[in-house]
């Protein structure tokens, strides 16, 4: 985006109050979730190390690179693709299914020499285009930590058509090479998955941005935003943390097609903070909300519970062509039926 245009932002604080039973944490969305993980055709030998390192963490989706680098010294492994082939082996038991009950896993190599993990997770009572793909929570991921590139994938099962379509969005993603367990010995690049491809050059020209690469849409509070932050600040200091996020995302928004950055921000219990930013697709439809990418950062980062969620704050531009507030509305009154929503509506203006 500009800097210098002036852009209204719509400023939402959905107040989610109210006692959540018969929830039973994320067990009740997925209640045949696997009790073990899947040992993988190399047997328990490599595994040594990479099981005690996931059993140390509460959520085992990002390995820091020196943890990379220290698990590849023991020998155990061939190479970071045997690394990666474990790990998607052994993490699909993270993934919430309640609908299919079919656990997908991913993990995957940065530029910065990280590793991130993704699992695909669906939400009872939601139509499925509202589900998240196990590659595009990797992405997400990936994308919430900063990184650059990703030089390599693992997935568990074939990826589909919908996300060969949201990778091509990914920064030099031609170069990716991607493996499947079960087909060992082989692997892949998006052009050979995805020989005929719509990209973003085909919607923005040879001009076109990717995935990853630094993104700033310039985005700043008005005087009067700021006056409006205040007041509505002034009986919890969290809705000025919360609003600083959510327009943090918004300035990290991937969003070349529509031009309407967006951002959320969620509070959990104990005054955690998880936010994303809207991630567009050239084909639309495989586009990740705002919200799904908060629901990412939250997972990651430790969330048991969608009704441990109080608070969620929105901030999306007024009169924009896309606007997110109301599916998110409805999502939220499913993924949390009981609790009850409340809208104060006010409008924040960016420049």
């Amino acid at each position: 985006g500009d800097g210098a245009r002036s852009r209204a932002l719509a400023f939402r604080l959905i107040d989610k109050r109210g006692a959540r039973t018969g929830f039973g944490g994320f067990k009740g969305l997925a209640p045949q979730q696997p009790s073990k993980r899947r040992l993988s055709s190399t047997g328990q030998g490599a595994l040594a190390g990479l099981e005690d390192l996931l059993a140390s963490r509460r959520e085992p989706f990002v390995l820091a690179a020196d943890e990379v680098a220290a698990l590849m010294a023991t020998g155990r492994f061939d190479d970071t693709a045997h690394l990666l082939a474990e790990l998607t082996a052994n993490t699909s038991h993270l993934s919430l299914p309640p609908i299919s009950n079919f656990h997908v896993s991913s993990a995957a190599l940065g530029k910065s020499g990280r590793v991130y993990v993704g699992v695909n997770i669906e939400f009872h009572g939601l139509p499925l285009p509202c589900s998240l793909h196990a590659e595009q929570f990797l992405i997400m991921n990936a994308l919430q930590h900063g990184e650059s590139e990703l030089a390599e994938m693992c997935i568990s099962h074939v990826p589909c058509g919908h996300c060969r379509q949201f990778m091509c969005e990914l920064f030099h993603s031609e170069a990716m090479r991607i493996r499947i367990l079960g087909k060992e010995g082989q692997s892949f690049t998006i052009p050979e998955l995805l020989p005929l491809r719509f990209t973003p050059r085909d919607l923005i020209g040879d001009e076109a941005r990717f995935l990853f690469e630094h993104i700033d849409n310039g985005l700043v509070w008005s005087a009067d935003s700021k006056a409006a932050l205040t007041d509505a600040s002034s009986s919890s200091k969290v809705v000025a943390e919360m609003a600083e996020r959510a327009l943090r995302e918004a300035n990290l928004s991937y969003a070349p097609y529509s031009n309407c950055p967006s951002g959320l921000c969620l509070l959990g219990q104990g005054g955690a903070l998880y936010s994303g930013c809207l991630v567009e697709s050239a084909a639309y439809n495989p586009s990740v909300s705002p919200l799904h990418s908060a629901l990412v950062n939250g997972v990651v980062n430790g969330l048991g519970d969608w009704g441990q969620l109080r608070h969620v704050m929105l901030a999306e531009p007024v009169g924009a062509c896309v606007k997110h507030e109301h599916l998110i509305r409805e999502c939220l009154k499913h993924i949390c039926p009981q609790v009850e929503v409340k809208t104060h509506t006010r409008f924040v203006l960016l420049s």
